[in-house]
């Protein structure tokens, strides 16, 4: 599985792939500038958290919280590795508009994400996030 750190660098590719949705398809550009930013934010809780975890003073504390970090590092893991699968439809060759292609992509992405969660894909990035700060400050606070 996934490292922490390696979950925090995929989060910022991740940001760097919806920023390539916002000229293509400005109707969603507020959907997708809030993808970024919690990606990006993600990013930064989990450096926050690895560390935390590294310092000797909260060592003995992480033992707790091991089991969800783990599971929210799994969970974000699967998350990005669907998002990547879903940015694969980019790369389609046809003879659509580079607008219609990301549209439709978009669209994919929406849609797997209501369909699997029944929410949308920021959403579930924001509890992953704020799950993320709550294990860091269960370390760092008590």
């Amino acid at each position: 599985m996934a490292s922490l750190i390696a979950v925090a660098e995929s989060a910022q590719d991740i940001a760097s792939g919806f920023n390539k949705f916002l000229e293509p398809v400005p109707e969603f550009s507020t959907e997708i500038t809030a993808l970024i930013s919690e990606c990006y934010a993600i990013s930064s809780a989990l450096r926050e958290l690895i560390t935390a975890k590294d310092d000797q003073q909260y060592y003995r504390k992480y033992d707790f919280i091991r089991a969800d970090v783990t599971a929210v590092r799994e969970s974000l893991h699967y998350t990005f590795h669907d998002v990547h699968r879903l940015f694969g439809g980019l790369g389609r060759t046809s003879a659509i508009s580079r607008r219609t292609l990301y549209h439709q992509v978009w669209r994919e992405i929406e849609d797997f994400f209501y369909q699997e969660s029944h929410e949308s894909l920021c959403r579930r990035l924001e509890h992953n996030r704020l799950f993320i700060a709550d294990l860091a400050c269960f370390l760092i606070d008590g």
